[in-house]
C-alpha cells in the first residue's frame, strides 16, 4: 500500500472510482453481476470507497434482497428438472435436511466461510430449504457479513490506517470465530 501511495497509483484508482465512474453504472453492475456469480466483496469494498459507509450500507441493504430473491426463484424453478437429472439419470441421492435442523444448518451454511456469496444464494433453495431461511435469514446474515468490507473500503479511500487495520482485524477475528464455532457446532 505504501508503494502504491508513493507512486500515486492508489490516488488514481480511488479518484477513478470516486469521481469518474458513474454511480448509476456502479449500482447497475452491482445489481446484475452478483446474480451471475461475480464476487460481491469487490462491490462492497469499492462501494465503501465510492459512496461512503452510511450511503453504501443503504444501497447494500436495498440490493441484497434482490439478489437473494432472484436466486431463490431461479433455484426453485430449476430444482425439479435438476433433481430429476441428478437422481434418475446420474444415480445420485440428494440428502434431506431434517426439519428440526433446517434453521441451524441454514445459519451455519450462511455464516461460515467456504462458499461464495452467489453460491450461498442458490444452494439453500436448491436443497429445498424454506423461504424464511433461504431468503430472510440469508438477507440478514449476508447483510451483516458485508458491513466490515464496506468500512474497509471507506477507510482505504480515506487512507485511515487505524480504521483500516481495526476493520481488517475484526474481519480476521470473525473468520476465526466462525471456524471455531463451526468446529464446536459442526455435529
Amino acid at each position: 500500500m505504501y508503494v502504491a501511495v508513493r507512486l500515486e497509483i492508489y490516488q488514481k484508482i480511488i479518484f477513478y472510482i470516486s469521481e469518474s465512474m458513474s454511480p448509476l453504472f456502479f449500482v447497475g453492475a452491482m445489481f446484475i453481476l452478483p446474480v451471475f456469480g461475480f464476487t460481491i466483496s469487490v462491490f462492497l469494498v469499492l462501494g465503501g470507497v465510492k459512496f461512503g459507509v452510511t450511503e453504501f450500507i443503504l444501497i447494500w441493504v436495498a440490493i441484497l434482497p434482490f439478489h437473494v430473491l432472484v436466486a431463490y426463484y431461479i433455484a426453485r424453478w430449476i430444482r425439479t428438472p435438476l433433481t430429476e437429472f441428478i437422481c434418475h439419470k446420474m444415480g445420485f441421492r440428494i440428502p434431506k435436511i431434517p426439519q428440526e435442523h433446517v434453521a441451524k444448518f441454514s445459519f451455519m451454511f450462511l455464516a461460515f466461510p467456504g462458499m461464495p456469496y452467489a453460491a450461498k444464494n442458490y444452494i439453500l433453495p436448491l436443497a429445498g430449504v424454506p423461504f424464511r431461511y433461504s431468503v430472510i435469514m440469508n438477507t440478514i446474515v449476508q447483510g451483516l457479513i458485508g458491513l466490515p468490507f464496506i468500512i474497509l473500503g471507506k477507510s482505504a479511500a480515506d487512507i485511515n490506517l487505524t480504521v483500516f487495520n481495526i476493520t481488517l482485524a475484526v474481519i480476521v477475528a470473525l473468520y476465526i470465530l466462525r471456524w471455531w464455532l463451526k468446529d464446536k457446532l459442526g455435529d
